[in-house]
């Protein structure tokens, strides 16, 4: 059944290929004797940006006129498999499309995308206007990222995937602020921008800013560790430690670093009440009040509770 809640809309069995005409304009599905009821797709806006993630059974598509009418959508679209075998022919060429690699096509141009197993596929439509004529008159035929992307290709990969793992918890700034970065991240892949807003060639620094997002939001974790980061980014423990290469200092520095610094903004402003700073230690992952005194006076040069009274005397 079809659903919508909280922005994100979703879909299942029969439903599905309503929801993927409403999504993805004028299309037409053909499941032929494959089983339709295993269907389901759920999507949500990110900004300017429609992140989706369907699995099916082995079905196809044919975009003969996505935009027949006016309220079809009309954007670029971007189809990243994570499971099965499918392949796009457009514009006189067939562009396979196998698994963690990704096309990017123009819907308006007619297209049949044949799924020809079972399939799960992250999908991101992105508004024409947000790349460079130059790159939309490129995509006359599939665009597939060269090689020397791999990095970049992957970094988008985790993005969409976590993105769509934790839709529910993004406010609205968070999600325009993915949903730009999934922007950027495909025209430095497409190209043609000729005063290109932020240069982000350099996937490593993407991954750190979203570590830094990530850290930030979960600092309350005692088991935040470099393989649970790696784990959330999708990516090798060893590319989170590249990462942070040009801070020169490790994951676990910077993680510690932030808890201590906010350790001591947090002690400038405490009350003085008992239990106080264990409610702080606890609240920013230490595991003890004495593991959090002990890094404070190492940082700090005076225990939590000494340094509090010298900001107050």
């Amino acid at each position: 059944m079809a659903a919508v809640h909280q922005h994100v809309e979703s879909a299942t069995g029969q439903e599905f290929a309503g929801l993927a005409r409403n999504l993805f304009g004028n299309i037409r599905l053909d499941f032929s004797a494959a089983d339709e009821n295993k269907s389901r797709m759920v999507s949500a806006m990110l900004g300017a940006c429609r992140l989706t993630r369907l699995e099916a059974d082995r079905h196809i598509v044919f975009g003969d006129k996505v935009t027949a009418g006016p309220d079809d959508p009309d954007a670029i679209k971007l189809i990243m498999q994570t499971e099965g075998s499918a392949a796009l022919t457009q514009g006189g060429l067939q562009a396979p499309v196998s698994a963690h690699a990704l096309v990017i096509y123009d819907p308006r141009r007619p297209y049949i995308l044949t799924n020809s197993t079972s399939v799960r596929q992250l999908l991101l439509q992105l508004p024409r206007h947000a790349l460079p004529p130059a790159a939309v008159e490129r995509l006359a035929t599939p665009f597939v990222p060269h090689a020397t992307q791999d990095g970049m290709c992957r970094i988008l990969l985790s993005l969409m995937d976590s993105s769509m793992h934790e839709i529910d918890h993004l406010d609205t700034a968070r999600r325009f602020s993915v949903g730009r970065t999934m922007i950027e991240l495909v025209r430095s892949m497409v190209g043609g921008d000729a005063q290109p807003a932020r240069s982000i060639c350099n996937p490593l620094d993407l991954l750190l800013e979203r570590i830094k997002d990530f850290v930030d939001r979960n600092l309350a974790r005692p088991d935040l560790t470099v393989s649970v980061i790696a784990r959330r980014m999708g990516c090798s423990v060893r590319y989170v430690y590249r990462a942070f290469e040009v801070e020169c200092l490790t994951p676990s520095d910077y993680i510690w670093d932030l808890r201590l610094q906010r350790a001591q903004a947090q002690l400038r402003e405490a009350g003085g009440y008992a239990g106080e700073i264990s409610e702080i230690a606890f609240a920013l992952g230490f595991s003890s009040s004495a593991h959090f005194s002990r890094a404070f006076r190492n940082r700090y040069g005076a225990s939590p509770s000494q340094w509090r009274k010298a900001r107050l005397s």
